[in-house]
């Protein structure tokens, strides 16, 4: 592949918004000559944008994974580059991860979604949550710059594939609504390609609100990932995607067996988290990030379960 391929960037449309206008314009910054942008929504709105194609389903509640597949079709790059509604990446974003297609192994690359600055009080404190090494474990680097690595699962909101590959695999090819990624990255290692995390090819990516809107959010994550375990055990059935659940079944179990050493467990947990992240902020804000992280645990580890427990989880 050539040194400067053109890039289709691939934006799924889910909720039209003065942010989402806002974070267009900033697409601008890209230090790259050779891109277009390819919008996909249910319903048309304004655009005023040259670089932007503007592409509308006809269909209602249309899913990611639908959507990324109609602008793959119509899309004139030889690099599909995916980022979420709800992100926007760093000037150079583009000119580090082709440089790595120069590899013919390598079929995706991906790099961190960091939390913008411009975030508020409440999405800042979800992104120090991701950041923690007791929240994001093995994938902090998803959330923060970490050394770079291959890996065989990566998210969407920041992920760019080769187009010969995705017409190989067949696109995205699902309905699934969260972890539609998780099946596409499959697809492509089952042909023997690579994936490669760099932490410089950045974008930055809105949290949710601790609490619930982030909560809400960690739950739908939880339930596909306990789908996936059991449908597509390949990358999902791994020890550290179950460690949630059995955390979440003591919370529940303990009190019933010995209240004390609940309370003993309990605080040992929650210290344990204010000191992961006291050095990054005050001991008010790492008290809110501690209990962030156990409801993080409790609430990812009871849907992981019920996930184990669906039949179908596509739309």
């Amino acid at each position: 592949m050539k040194k400067y391929p053109g890039v289709s960037i691939i934006i799924p449309l889910y909720v039209d918004s003065p942010r989402f206008l806002r974070d267009l314009k900033k697409f601008k910054k890209l230090d790259y000559l050779k891109y277009e942008i390819i919008v996909v929504s249910d319903k048309r709105i304004q655009i005023r944008d040259p670089k932007v194609r503007f592409l509308v389903t006809g269909k209602k509640r249309t899913g990611p994974a639908e959507k990324r597949d109609i602008a793959i079709k119509k899309s004139k790059g030889e690099i599909c580059a995916f980022i979420d509604d709800d992100a926007y990446p760093h000037r150079d974003w583009l000119n580090n991860a082709v440089i790595h297609f120069q590899h013919p192994q390598i079929a995706a690359v991906g790099g961190p979604g960091l939390t913008p600055k411009e975030d508020n009080y409440w999405e800042q404190l979800t992104g120090l949550v991701y950041g923690s090494f007791f929240c994001g474990g093995h994938a902090q680097h998803r959330f923060i710059k970490k050394p770079a690595r291959f890996v065989v699962d990566y998210p969407a909101y920041n992920l760019l594939v080769r187009k010969d590959v995705l017409n190989e695999i067949g696109g995205y090819g699902t309905h699934f609504y969260g972890g539609e990624d998780t099946f596409l990255c499959l697809k492509i290692i089952k042909k023997g390609y690579k994936i490669l995390y760099d932490p410089e090819v950045v974008v930055y990516h809105h949290r949710r609100p601790l609490f619930v809107p982030y909560l809400r959010q960690i739950a739908n994550i939880g339930k596909h990932r306990g789908y996936f375990a059991k449908r597509f055990p390949e990358t999902s059935f791994r020890w550290m995607y179950f460690l949630p659940s059995g955390l979440a079944l003591g919370f529940f179990i303990l009190p019933f067996i010995n209240w004390t050493f609940f309370i003993v467990l309990l605080m040992l947990f929650f210290g344990v988290g204010v000191c992961s992240v006291i050095l990054k902020t005050n001991i008010w804000n790492s008290m809110l990030i501690s209990l962030g992280i156990i409801a993080t645990h409790v609430v990812y580890g009871i849907n992981f379960i019920r996930g184990l427990i669906f039949n179908n989880l596509e739309r």
